[in-house]
């Protein structure tokens, strides 16, 4: 790994290990070998999988090989990996809060209300901003708890100063708005580097939790007992795309075609689900030609309008219309429930 990714590689990886201490075997060199040194690739490799695969993926484009220069192309991912990085985080607090609310453990503030729809029906980096503030300010001014305790914990008021930096700064050099000099390029990629780096550190804790997709559940009933319930999931915490099935058996069973954030593999017991938010398509058959515009990947929400949901991938990098999948028509009901959840008063409203 060349020199450029070294410091935020090994200061994130070192926040990860204090969440998750059996990466710390990829840190022990043997004494005896005078040249062994730490393999910074590995440790790389090991951020990008323990990181959900929306960040991961971005993070995999940064720690290549051509992105080993202090040029645009490193400051336009650098960019990238921070607003897909904060786009992430806001679905999962938005997701909390849509199921306490459902749940009546909390009240949704009128500043919030007001403005969610027309903040959350075309997205921003400043939307992303202003939603992780706004939902952490509540949740810690009524003590409320996180799925994700250390959310609790790490955002505060660094934090969001820390997110407020990129806002101005996307919206002047990653539009374009503004021409740089080689020189200044330089210096802003290694800038924002390292601002870059900080907010990795504060959600390493990620590194804890899994993000899945439930492919398929299936109903098993012997006789004379208990029915169980069958999910095949699939791991989106991956150095590729190339996600590892796992099953569980349990006598509970979790939402079908979604994609859940998980405390652990083991038990289908604590979940938080980010569909319609995060929603994966491969296990989608293309069985008809009207589907085959569908890509297969990890999509996640950027824009509601005319009643239409629009979706960017992971890695797919073209514009896909996934209004052909199963399920496109159930995504919608959800959005539109989320949306009346959190600003009832306007959600008859289109975007």
């Amino acid at each position: 790994m060349a020199q450029i990714n070294e410091n935020l590689i090994r200061s994130v990886f070192d926040e990860m290990v204090k969440y998750k201490s059996s990466l710390s075997k990829y840190l022990i060199v043997d004494e005896d070998e005078e040249d062994e040194e730490i393999d910074y690739r590995i440790l790389g490799d090991q951020i990008i999988k323990n990181f959900p695969w929306p960040v991961g993926v971005e993070l995999r484009r940064l720690f290549s090989g051509s992105m080993r220069q202090l040029d645009r192309l490193r400051l336009d991912q650098i960019f990238k990996t921070i607003e897909r990085t904060m786009q992430f985080v806001s679905f999962v607090m938005l997701s909390q809060l849509w199921k306490d609310k459902l749940k009546k453990v909390v009240t949704i503030p009128d500043n919030l209300s007001k403005d969610f729809e027309s903040r959350f029906c075309v997205l921003s980096l400043g939307n992303f901003t202003w939603l992780i503030r706004l939902v952490g300010n509540l949740y810690q001014d009524n003590k409320l708890s996180w799925f994700m305790s250390e959310m609790g914990e790490n955002f505060n008021k660094k934090f969001y100063a820390a997110l407020d930096f990129w806002v101005p700064e996307r919206n002047e050099i990653g539009h374009y708005q503004i021409n740089l000099t080689q020189e200044e390029i330089e210096k802003r990629c290694v800038e924002y580097e390292e601002k870059l780096t900080f907010i990795l550190q504060t959600i390493a804790f990620l590194a804890k939790y899994k993000l899945v997709s439930v492919r398929e559940i299936k109903v098993k009933k012997p006789k004379n007992r208990d029915a169980r319930f069958h999910h095949v999931i699939d791991l989106l915490n991956a150095s590729d795309s190339d996600f590892t099935a796992k099953e569980i058996d349990e006598e509970k069973f979790s939402e079908s075609n979604s994609v859940l954030l998980m405390k652990g593999i083991k038990t289908i017991e604590e979940y938080l689900n980010l569909s319609p938010l995060i929603i994966d398509t491969n296990s989608e058959v293309l069985d008809t030609k009207e589907k085959f515009g569908i890509k297969k990947d990890i999509f996640m929400y950027t824009k509601f309008r005319n009643d239409q949901l629009f979706y960017l991938g992971t890695e797919v990098t073209e514009k896909c219309d996934l209004r052909t999948l199963s399920n496109y028509g159930i995504l919608v009901e959800e959005f539109k429930e989320l949306l009346s959840s959190i600003a009832p008063s306007k959600a008859s409203v289109e975007a």
